[in-house]
């Protein structure tokens, strides 16, 4: 759409014009004019600073001033949709706009931008009165002249707890997004003790009309009534715009020096000294913010005394009137418990407890079992007399139920949304909607589709590797020889461990001999008797080759064959004969004797170390005569084998060794006879006989 085609503006439509349209030509006049905002708003300030505009604007500020209003006296505000969202949001920026410009706003038009965005933007709306003022500089003598009395008359008349509510209201809107030289016009003498006897009696009395003044006795334990609420939230603004304005006079104070310092301390001093006055009658009661004065309830909250003594810390001299007015302050605690007690506050602070039908946690009522909870379905908003209209519309349409003609009353997406007449109108002609229309529908849970995502989603994909189904190159396998390599490490592996064992059993059977080993036994024994001449040279090497000794192991382990007990620890063994030989041959003290042997009989392998020992192969007779009859013997009646050998003695006349050497004879002829003999002799003479040819 060209700028040149834009659609002026006109005034706002009214609640009651707005209420007569369907809801789909509501919000088509919504986005109609939210997009012809926008529009206004881009032209230049010569076609946008129009009588139109202004118009526009000012309309709108008192419908909507007044739908803010409404919810202070029955609660439950109606939620903007988004296209009433952006016309509230597009206004502001046009009245930002317009203010630039002259003529700028008439007062009442400021005060109700403040009435609906005090709360949602005051920083912005601020802003929009401080260009106001510059603009029209006129504007703040008419605030001095005209709004501040009026708010004053207000305060003082009885015109009900909503009256009341109401103007505290719009007196605490204007003063949070007013400028310094604003606050200062509501610090009049003449307003502050008006708001001061608002708060102190025309409350109480207000109070008093309703059966009296909340009781915080059980505030845990009941429901809060419709007018207790009101009630403590007038008395609440009102004591925040006494703050504000006391604030600026303090500040006021602070910054000034010399003969200003005297005239704005004066000033200040007498507004609090003639609210002061007014307050003696309330001053014994100790219930914070139910029936204490004005002062005493913001000396509780604000430490008043305080903030006057550093306001004053520029004056040359200390002013007395501060230490009157410090133990006036003091006398109001005097009740108190010291701390900061909220009074008739705890009925209305919401985090005083959690709600009916909601855990510890916030979840809202919990349900036993495993079953999904039902959503809660939303309650509508319900003006004070929904029910007398309700029971209007009855009784010409006693058919319907009244959960329909209340639906129909309430629903904030039709026309006649409050209106009785306007529902029987329908009725009538049947364009009503039906009742499934209106029943409140929960809200729709948002389902979105799942993503799933894994670390394999930043990685690029290379397709021609990709395959489908096994792959079967048998080529490949057959060029990789990286198998057959690790089974031949494997397979030499198994073998070196194999190999170590035998290593270990034969190192454990070397300490003994064994029975016969057919090759060294043949090599070791010479054989008499049998035709060959055996050189004395070899009778001479042998006997030059001594015998090597045992082991000290071998000694003991033999030792504890032969007997055990000679290992004992008593003193007749240790003093024993048999137990000295035994420390001669091992060369070892008694202890280490005595602890090898405990050390034996704990080795879990000690069978097998004595069965090493259990056949030792030919065992030597026992020794024969001397060496010199010996050898006398061996001279006259040994064989040709002479003294050497097995057959060493055995050939001459031994004496009584002699029935010893023919029983050991007679026992071992056949495995030492002349079969083994010839053996043995074909042996040597195969290792003597030179090579073949």
């Amino acid at each position: 759409m060209a700028k040149d085609s834009i659609v002026p503006l006109t005034d706002y439509p009214t609640t009651s014009a707005r209420k007569s349209l369907s809801p789909s030509q509501l919000a088509t006049l919504y986005q109609t004019i939210s997009s012809c905002l926008a529009d206004i708003i881009s032209l230049p300030p010569a076609k946008r600073d129009t009588d139109a505009s202004r118009s526009f604007v000012a309309s709108y500020a008192q419908d909507a001033a007044v739908q803010n209003l409404q919810p202070l006296i029955w609660g439950n505000p109606a939620e903007l949709s988004k296209p009433e969202l952006a016309i509230r949001q597009r206004v502001l920026t046009l009245a930002e706009k317009l203010a630039m410009s002259s003529p700028g706003f008439e007062l009442q038009i400021l005060l109700d931008l403040s009435i609906i965005y005090s709360s949602s933007r005051p920083s912005q709306m601020k802003h929009v009165i401080q260009t106001a003022l510059q603009t029209t500089p006129s504007i703040l003598d008419t605030i001095k002249r005209e709004l501040v009395p009026a708010f004053t008359l207000l305060l003082g008349e009885s015109t009900g707890l909503y009256g009341v509510r109401k103007s505290a209201y719009c007196i605490l809107a204007f003063l949070k997004v007013g400028t310094p030289d604003v606050v200062r016009a509501f610090s009049s003498k003449e307003f502050l003790v008006s708001l001061a006897k608002c708060y102190d009696h025309v409350m109480t009395a207000v109070a008093q009309s309703y059966g009296g003044p909340p009781s915080v006795q059980d505030a845990g334990s009941r429901q809060l009534d419709d007018w207790e609420r009101i009630w403590i939230e007038t008395k609440v603004d009102l004591l925040d715009a006494f703050h504000i304005i006391l604030s600026q006079l303090l500040l006021d104070m602070s910054s000034a020096s010399g003969q200003v310092l005297g005239v704005q301390a004066e000033r200040t001093f007498d507004v609090i000294f003639a609210i002061l006055d007014i307050s003696g009658a309330s001053s014994n009661s100790n219930t914070p913010f139910l029936d204490r004065s004005l002062l005493a309830d913001y000396q509780q909250s604000y430490d008043l005394s305080k903030t006057l003594a550093s306001a004053l810390k520029h004056a040359k001299e200390k002013d007395v009137r501060l230490d009157l007015l410090e133990s006036s302050l003091k006398a109001f605690e005097e009740g108190s418990s010291g701390r900061k007690d909220p009074g008739v506050l705890k009925l209305i602070i919401k985090s005083s407890g959690f709600p009916l039908g909601i855990d510890n946690l916030g979840r809202g009522a919990s349900v036993k079992g495993k079953g999904k909870a039902s959503t809660p379905v939303p309650e509508l908003p319900l003006d004070p007399d929904i029910d007398l209209k309700v029971s209007q519309v009855l009784d010409i349409f006693p058919d319907h139920s009244p959960g329909y003609i209340s639906a129909l009353l309430s629903h904030p997406s039709h026309p006649f949304r409050g209106n009785a007449e306007k529902v029987i109108e329908a009725l009538l002609e049947g364009t009503a909607p039906c009742e499934e229309d209106v029943r409140p529908v929960p809200p729709q849970e948002d389902i979105r589709p799942i993503e799933r995502r894994n670390v394999f989603d930043d990685e690029t994909i290379d397709v021609s590797k990709l395959h489908i189904g096994k792959k079967t190159d048998d080529a490949a396998i057959l060029r990789d020889r990286t198998f057959i390599e690790q089974m031949k490490a494997d397979i030499l592996r198994r073998a070196e461990a194999i190999t170590d064992d035998e290593d270990e059993a034969s190192a454990d059977g070397d300490r003994g001999i064994v029975a016969f080993d057919e090759e060294a036994d043949l090599e070791r024994v010479k054989v008499g008797g049998d035709g060959e001449e055996s050189g004395e040279d070899e009778d001479e090497d042998e006997e030059d080759v001594a015998p090597q000794p045992l082991a000290t192991e071998t000694i003991l382990e033999l030792a504890y064959i032969r007997d055990p007990k000679l290992f004992d620890r008593d003193a007749a063994t240790k003093r024993s004969k048999a137990r000295a030989d035994l420390r001669s041959q091992t060369k070892w003290s008694d202890e280490q004797i005595e602890g090898w042997r405990i050390m034996l009989e704990r080795n879990p392998k000690k069978d097998k170390i004595l069965q090493k020992h259990e056949f030792s192969g030919n065992k030597p007779l026992a020794p024969g005569p001397e060496p010199g009859s010996s050898r006398e013997g061996a001279a006259s009646g040994r064989g040709r084998g002479g003294a050497r050998g097995r057959g060493r003695g055995r050939g001459g006349s031994g004496g009584g060794s002699e029935a010893k050497d023919r029983a050991w004879k007679d026992k071992n002829k056949a495995s030492r006879g002349n079969h083994n003999r010839k053996r043995g002799h074909d042996k040597k003479m195969a290792r003597g006989a030179p090579p073949p040819m």
